[in-house]
């Protein structure tokens, strides 16, 4: 069978200076390369892991930097040993991104929910100014913005290191095997069409949307953060392509000032509409009517924020059944959790009442 290919990122002969053992990441890569790779499942090994010193294939054709980009792109996972260092300067001249960094831009814009990364920082010394620290905390910034599981490791000694991390490693694979399962799923479940996805796909654009509407409520009325929130559900019967689909919904949020003059909550409004087919970012942005906006791809479809009014959307894809909705509300909720934005959004929900009780109270002002 294929092996899935385990990348693993991080400087190369940077030593270990906080250990009483003379060891670089040269070391633990080797190691981490050895073990994994004798894991077997079924008697059949199935990992592939790559590493920069044996994988590497550069040409005269083909620099280093392009090169280490082609190999990412084919691998399955990035495992990233976070020790602090951006790495060499990819343009030779002191400006741009280290190698390292360069790397984990790629995994994320790319892969993100395949990439993980074990902070290593606390058993290395690093540069305190110059180029190279500008680079590291550049790098730094990135990691610590981005919302990729991360875990601290500690040990006394190297060997107790190693053990450490080959679980830790080890750990984020078998996540990512379940991420993969669980994605398999949904293919297939989204290409089989029997029960209630063969119910829903007999249905009218009215009955289907009734349908979607009622679902997506039932089940995001409960979404934990968001209990003092007004919530308003939409659905689009249809892909988002199809206009006859899309326009049903209209612009929602400019009805909101009338809205929470009926609900008790004092927060919001937030949106949330279940597509039963597939969305793009554009026409996410073209539902609200200019492109400007904060625009987010998750798991689960699109969050989408307008800065100015505080305007907030969840576009749910592919709502194809009930259980499809519940996976969506499961993704949204981890994604809530992991990407340090659950504070942020219901902030702006409290900022987006003060707006539309503002506009409330101006209209009742007389003289105008």
């Amino acid at each position: 069978m294929d092996k899935l290919k385990v990348f693993i990122s991080s400087r190369v002969n940077s030593p270990f200076t906080k250990l009483d053992e003379t060891f670089s990441l040269e070391d633990l890569r080797k190691y981490l390369r050895k073990e994994l790779e004798a894991a077997k499942f079924l008697d059949q090994p199935v990992l592939d892991v790559v590493i920069n010193e044996s994988n590497f294939n550069s040409t005269i054709k083909k620099n280093a930097f392009d090169d280490c980009m082609d190999t990412m792109r084919s691998c399955n996972i990035i495992i990233i040993l976070f020790n602090g260092e951006a790495g060499w300067d990819i343009s030779g001249n002191d400006s741009t991104n280290g190698i390292c960094h360069e790397e984990f831009l790629l995994a994320m814009n790319e892969f993100s929910d395949m990439t993980f990364a074990i902070d290593i920082t606390g058993f290395f010394v690093l540069p305190a100014d110059g180029d190279a620290k500008t680079r590291n905390d550049l790098f730094k910034k990135d990691i610590t913005d981005s919302y990729i599981p991360i875990v601290t490791i500690k040990a006394k000694t190297f060997p107790e290191l190693k053990e450490n991390i080959l679980q830790q490693a080890k750990q984020y694979i078998l996540r990512s095997v379940e991420k993969s399962f669980q994605t398999q799923k949904q293919v297939v479940a989204g290409s089989s069409t029997f029960g209630a996805t063969l119910d829903w796909s007999k249905l009218s654009y009215s009955q289907r949307e009734d349908k979607l509407k009622e679902t997506v409520e039932a089940s995001f009325k409960t979404l934990k953060p968001f209990r003092e929130i007004i919530k308003a559900y939409h659905a689009i019967p249809d892909n988002m392509s199809v206009s006859d689909a899309r326009n049903a919904i209209g612009r929602p949020f400019i009805n909101e000032h009338d809205l929470i003059l009926s609900r008790k909550e004092k927060s919001g409004v937030i949106h949330f509409v279940a597509v039963y087919g597939n969305a793009t970012e554009m026409q996410v942005k073209n539902l609200v009517g200019y492109p400007d906006l904060t625009v987010i791809k998750a798991s689960f479809g699109y969050y989408l924020w307008e800065k100015n009014m505080h305007i907030q959307m969840f576009f749910l894809k592919n709502c194809i059944n009930p259980q499809t909705i519940k996976t969506r509300h499961s993704e949204l909720a981890n994604w809530l959790s992991s990407s340090r934005e659950e504070s942020k959004i219901i902030a702006r929900a409290g900022a987006r009442y003060s707006i539309l009780d503002a506009m409330n109270k101006a209209k009742e002002t007389k003289g105008i």
